[in-house]
Parts: structure tokens; sequence; C-alpha cells
């Protein structure tokens, strides 16, 4: 068992190509989609999907703030 899990984690075939990871992290309900199709077959892609939709989540959330708070001082 344990050495299922560890050929599945060092997989190289087995990583989401970068097109999927810019498309993850500016559209997270793509990144979202990607991690919910793939986490069987494709743990590592889904975790990196995951990630990357996070992040572009995050980066909005504060992008939007810093937003609001120029607008309220103008």
């Amino acid at each position: 068992m344990s050495d299922q899990l560890n050929n599945l984690n060092n997989n190289p075939d087995d990583q989401l190509e970068t097109g999927m990871k810019v498309l993850s992290f500016c559209i997270p309900l793509a990144g979202a989609i990607i991690y919910f199709t793939s986490k069987e077959k494709s743990p590592n892609k889904a975790k990196q999907a995951c990630h990357f939709a996070l992040y572009g989540l995050a980066l909005g959330v504060v992008l939007q703030i810093i937003s609001v708070v120029v607008s309220g001082v103008i």
C-alpha cells in the first residue's frame, strides 16, 4: 500500500501543465473543476490546480480590498 502511494507521488507525468496552472490561477472556478475531475487518477495535478485556484482567489480578494480602500479615499 505504501509503495502505491509513493509511486503516485513520484509520477513525473502527474504534473499540471503551465497553461492549466495559469488558467487555474486566473479563473479559480476552472481550477476547482480540474481538481474535482482529476483527484482520483492524478492526485498531484489535482493538488496543484487547487493550490493555484486558491492563490488566484486570495489575490482577487486582496485586490478587491485595495480597490475599495482606494476608491473610499478618493
